[in-house]
């Protein structure tokens, strides 16, 4: 059965106008999911650069910059930038859409996506894939957060099966595990999710 289009708000207007702290994906710790990666990988002990990918609120990339890394967080919004930067004087937050991105080539070690991916738009994807493939270093890892196809309620961002995460991104990226978990924030219950962690190919 094809996809069909999904609608979403105009996400300037949102962060103008709303809370950050109501939004459905508003999350003060750092992904649980991306922690137990980070500790199981080590990776902290070599530092890097890290992009949170459409940032949004600004707490993940905040808790990344105390984990030590070289931590930039991007978003469209620009009303999202202004109130994340109130957050911290250490994350490099910039207005930037990644589907025009001004990132450079090679820029970055580590990639987190906790609610882009899912919600750009079917004939945009591929595109998604290579910007991401561009500004990642060689053997840079994506690390995203989607949700699942088995997440039972209509509203809200596209779903994906394993199948399809490995469809889209396969050809580039060497997929390191996929895992069905949840999308932590203030929806209760949670949604239910895939965590990827993935390689880009040399």
């Amino acid at each position: 059965m094809p996809e069909t289009q999904r609608s979403f708000p105009d996400w300037n207007l949102l962060y103008k106008n709303e809370k950050v702290v109501n939004m459905p994906w508003y999350n003060e710790h750092l992904d649980f999911d991306l922690e137990q990666e980070i500790i199981q990988r080590k990776i902290t002990d070599n530092g890097g650069k890290f992009l949170d990918l459409g940032t949004g609120p600004g707490t993940q990339a905040v808790h990344l910059s105390k984990l030590g890394f070289d931590v930039t967080g991007n978003d469209l919004s620009e009303y999202a930038i202004e109130k994340a930067r109130s957050l911290s004087d250490k994350v490099h937050f910039i207005v930037d859409d990644i589907l025009n991105s001004q990132l450079k080539k090679n820029e970055f070690d580590y990639i987190f996506d906790r609610g882009c991916f899912h919600v750009i738009s079917i004939e945009d994807r591929d595109k998604y894939v290579m910007t991401i493939k561009n500004i990642l270093k060689d053997n840079g890892i994506l690390f995203l957060k989607c949700f699942s196809d088995k997440e039972p309620h209509e509203e809200g961002p596209y779903r994906f099966s394993q199948d399809k995460i490995k469809e889209i991104f396969g050809n580039d990226f060497e997929i390191l595990s996929i895992k069905e978990t949840v999308y932590q924030g203030t929806l209760d219950p949670l949604p239910k999710a895939l965590f990827v962690v993935m390689r880009k190919k040399g």
